[in-house]
């Protein structure tokens, strides 16, 4: 038994040294934040996302990695959108805070999306994001006993730099197509920034008058890594005829090489739905964690104007806005 203590002892040390690494290296994976569900990864990533145009839109949400492990990344983000009707446009602000060890990075933004319709159903949204990177280390983190032999201080990211994104999307009848480069800045030399691309692409299939099955694929590259997600969703829907609605999905997701995930979401009013996914990794930490939580929660506030749109949506399929103007 002494033994076993002991191998799982200087396991641990293992891995809370690999996360020290991570943590002192001078540009690493705290820009590299990769979000299971669709709600918080399109809302990070792309300022050319646009949720809804008959809603203003809150999202809340947090990603707890490798749970069970000492130091491991937590991530946390809200953002707020609003669009108006009148211009075709639509403003956002959003704050992501992400820690890694005794090391944390804050990223405010806001953004500005135009919408651009295209013919019926389909439309072309185009945004620019602009915002801060602040890094800097928590020093009271820093467990003298275990880890004063592995930390030089002097290498660890400090300060503030300006930070900007660009996105796109296409929306047609059933498909949505994204891309988005950001930390298009390089930063100074005490502060490197590294662009990250993505992109994301969703088709929904009206499988039955209730039921919508999604597949989707999203992938990413950061340094020339590049990580690749698939995913498949089944949409549960009510009211289907006049304003169709989700109130519940069930999916699941692979990330090559990385992790395997099970999605689950579900409207609890009108206004408001909560998100989850689980996240198995598939590397060496899955034998010491209890795998990747990740939650969130939409608002949705009515806007009290409509009618600039109204001439699209006469399609019966799903498209992201038009939904909402069909008419008994």
């Amino acid at each position: 038994m002494g033994k076993i203590h002991n191998g799982k002892l200087f396991f641990k040390c293992l891995l809370l040294t690999a996360l020290v690494g991570c943590a002192s290296l001078t540009a690493n994976a705290q820009e590299d934040v990769l979000f299971t569900n669709k709600q918080l990864r399109q809302n990070y990533l792309n300022p050319a996302y646009i949720p809804e145009i008959m809603y203003a839109t809150v999202n809340l949400g947090g990603r707890f990695q490798w749970r069970g492990v000492e130091g491991a990344p937590k991530t946390y983000f809200v953002g707020a959108k609003y669009f108006f009707m009148g211009a075709h446009s639509q403003i956002s602000l959003s704050m992501l805070s992400d820690e890694i060890g005794y090391q944390y990075t804050r990223n405010p933004k806001f953004g500005f999306a135009f919408l651009i319709p295209i013919g019926d159903d389909s439309y072309v949204n185009l945004g620019v994001g602009a915002g801060l990177m602040n890094r800097d280390y928590d020093a009271s983190k820093i467990k003298p006993n275990n880890t004063k032999n592995l930390v030089d201080e002097s290498k660890f990211m400090q300060g503030t730099v300006p930070d900007a994104e660009v996105g796109a999307e296409l929306l047609l009848q059933n498909f949505e197509l994204g891309v988005a480069a950001n930390h298009l800045l390089k930063g100074t030399l005490d502060m490197p920034l590294y662009r990250l691309y993505s992109g994301y692409l969703n088709y929904y299939f009206q499988t039955k008058e209730w039921w919508r099955l999604s597949p989707s694929y999203s992938v990413y590259n950061y340094r020339d890594r590049w990580k690749h997600q698939i995913g498949l969703t089944y949409y549960y829907l009510f009211d289907y005829e006049w304003n169709p609605s989700d109130l519940f999905y069930v999916g699941a997701a692979f990330r090559y090489k990385y992790e395997g995930s099970l999605l689950a979401g579900v409207s609890l009013f009108d206004w408001l739905s909560l998100y989850y996914s689980y996240d198995f990794f598939f590397g060496a930490l899955r034998h010491d964690s209890y795998g990747t939580h990740e939650i969130g929660l939409e608002i949705k506030i009515p806007q009290k104007f409509q009618g600039c749109l109204a001439n699209y949506g006469k399609s019966k399929k799903y498209t992201r806005y038009t939904k909402y103007y069909r008419t008994r």
